[in-house]
């Protein structure tokens, strides 16, 4: 005969481990025997005359694990599999004549605790992680204010106070008892999590960064307007303008946006010294619109000029 398989997609946070038990025990009740548990979906096999009640162990590092299992089996629990990080999934055969007593794994309290304590440790190291990366990601906003860094560094802040929120309810049976099944809730915070690193990687990556050298001679000692240095900016932000300009005689610096022939940042080199005056600009803020702009020296009366310039 034709044995039949059902694959179930279906996620649960940690905390929510006993609403994944309880969706097990439904589906072996409706025939469906489990196969194979997983973190995001897990395979049944139907076999409706048997039923099973499960159980679930948090245990990443077990040095015996043949020892381990034996002492499941001994208790009349049947290994099923585990997963890559670190749940062990169990399952006894159902009578309904035995007390609810024999379908726990965790006979006292304490056995619980140390299993929760488990997890919570893992949450903890997550969490730890993520505020450290935030306050670094937070120090490069408060120094350069830029859209990627605001959105990465709240990602960031929201991953670690949802885990840190979630080790709540790990740690306290009653809270877990009042929670309701929600089938998409792990998916919207994967999903939350992807939009805000994705967001923010696509944006860094569509940031105009270049620099441009450039050395020649210019105009015939009378006034002159150069117009160079050609970018396109992808969205609206903060960006930061640096630049060392030598020349021959005293000029102004415009950034000009080429659609409308608005002048958004202005620098003027108004006296030369014994050898070629010069203007340096050090990460200048400039808020920017999306669009084209060109940099344009005026009012120029001398020949040589020497540019080194940055925008990002």
């Amino acid at each position: 005969m034709k044995m039949r398989y059902k694959t179930v997609f279906r996620a649960y946070f940690a905390w929510d481990y006993e609403q994944e038990l309880e969706m097990l025990d439904r589906m072996s009740q409706q025939g469906w025997q489990l196969v194979k548990g997983g973190c995001f979906h897990s395979r049944f096999i139907k076999i409706p005359e048997r039923r099973y009640r499960h159980q679930l162990d948090y245990r990443p590092d077990i040095e015996d694990m043949d020892r381990y299992l034996e002492t499941f089996r001994e208790q009349g629990w049947e290994y099923v599999n585990s997963t890559f990080n670190g749940w062990r999934y169990f399952r006894k055969a159902y009578d309904p004549a035995l007390p609810e007593e024999e379908y726990q794994i965790f006979t006292d309290r304490s056995s619980l605790t140390e299993m929760t304590r488990r997890w919570a440790l893992l949450a903890r190291i997550l969490v730890a992680v993520a505020l450290l990366m935030a306050a670094v990601e937070g120090i490069f906003l408060a120094i350069k204010p830029r859209l990627p860094q605001l959105i990465l560094t709240g990602t960031l802040v929201f991953e670690a106070l949802f885990i840190a929120w979630g080790t709540g309810f790990m740690s306290s049976p009653e809270k877990r008892k009042g929670r309701k099944e929600n089938l998409y809730s792990v998916y919207v915070f994967l999903l939350a999590l992807a939009l805000g690193f994705g967001s923010s990687i696509y944006l860094m990556e569509q940031r105009y960064s270049s620099g441009v050298m450039y050395f020649g001679s210019i105009g015939d000692n009378s006034a002159t307007v150069e117009r160079w240095g050609e970018f396109d900016i992808a969205y609206k932000d903060n960006y930061y303008f640096s630049a060392k300009i030598s020349a021959q005689s005293p000029f102004t610096l415009n950034l000009v946006r080429e659609e409308t022939g608005e002048t958004v940042y202005t620098k003027a080199l108004e006296t030369a010294g014994e050898e070629l005056p010069y203007l340096t600009l050090e990460d200048e803020r400039v808020k920017l619109e999306r669009g084209s702009y060109r940099i344009y020296l005026s009012d120029y009366y001398g020949e040589t000029l020497a540019v080194n310039w940055s925008i990002d």
